[in-house]
């Protein structure tokens, strides 16, 4: 089953890119992984998902995104 993501918020879509590139995967597969997670257990590493949840990440997304 394939999925494609379409991010219409430039610096949104830049930072997953970057991530993804960062991890060697495709930002598809980044997505993927982030949704079905909680559904198929962690597809990241312990270290790898404190980061996406770390304060830094998440206010950088925050404010990609315009949000408070």
């Amino acid at each position: 089953m394939d999925f494609h993501y379409l991010i219409k918020n430039k610096k949104l879509k830049s930072m997953v890119e970057k991530k993804a590139e960062e991890l060697q995967i495709t930002a598809d597969e980044l997505i993927f992984s982030y949704i079905m997670r909680g559904l198929m257990n962690d597809s990241f590493s312990d270290e790898v998902f404190d980061e996406l949840h770390s304060d830094k990440y998440m206010c950088e997304v925050n404010e990609a995104l315009n949000l408070d």
